[in-house]
């Protein structure tokens, strides 16, 4: 007559004991030896989140599903309204069947002036073969050294900017005119000439320009497809700046 052995608390080849309370105490265990690791490897700086995105070099080439770029140079220059202007000289060939706008285009790149001093404001792109003429469209395929300008503002003060995104239901929003002191709107404000950001430009020693991957899509209420930008970065580039 065959006897079986009692069971013990660890099956054959098992990793937890079979009794629970055995169970219980090893995933305590587990657990605090965890809780230990993470926070030695916290203190070492192991959990710093890592840049994704590291400052690259002019010349990069950046490659998205809307457009190939290759940034070449950026400099401050006069732009056509007289006042100082951001422009970065680049090879731009689309990567989509249809044309695209400039527009869509400026909102997949960010510009960023370390000193927090200076805010892009519109872009605007030309073609070196043809610089007085104005570019609205980039068409498919077609391969151009191209001339991004971007005028310039003194950046507001963040107050001023949370108010204002407050004040995005108001249709005269983010024209640049000021409300009146009878609570209407000042027009008059509306043409004043903006202030010549030169003496901070002298200030800058490089830009940072962000290019965001995009998608084609409709939007929530226009339902034509267009390019608009997600939250992953294509790259960063870092550009030393002189004046042009």
């Amino acid at each position: 007559m065959a006897h079986h052995a009692p069971d013990s608390p660890k099956g054959p080849g098992g990793v937890l004991p079979k009794s629970t309370l055995w169970r219980a105490v090893a995933m305590l265990v587990a657990a605090a030896v965890f809780a230990v690791a993470t926070l030695a490897l916290w203190a070492t700086g192991g959990l710093a989140r890592a840049d994704p995105t590291p400052e690259q070099e002019p010349g990069t080439e950046v490659r998205t599903k809307m457009y190939t770029l290759t940034p070449h140079k950026a400099e401050f220059t006069t732009g056509s309204d007289g006042l100082t202007a951001l422009r970065i000289s680049a090879d731009l060939v689309s990567n989509h069947t249809k044309p695209f706008q400039v527009s869509e285009l400026n909102r997949t790149i960010e510009i960023d002036f370390p000193s927090g001093r200076i805010d892009p404001a519109q872009l605007s792109l030309t073609y070196a073969r043809q610089p007085d003429g104005f570019v609205f469209e980039v068409q498919p395929a077609m391969r151009e050294e191209v001339l991004m300008t971007w005028t310039l503002r003194k950046a507001e003060a963040e107050d001023k900017r949370n108010q204002q995104e407050e004040d995005s239901d108001n249709p005269l929003a983010g024209l640049g005119g000021e409300p009146a002191g009878d609570g209407g709107f000042d027009l008059g404000a509306l043409t004043e000439q903006p202030e010549d950001v030169a003496p901070l430009a002298k200030k800058e020693e490089k830009v940072v320009v962000s290019f965001n991957e995009n998608e084609y899509v409709s939007g929530f209420t226009d339902q034509r497809k267009r390019w608009q930008p997600t939250e992953r970065a294509a790259a960063q580039i870092s550009f030393p700046l002189g004046e042009g």
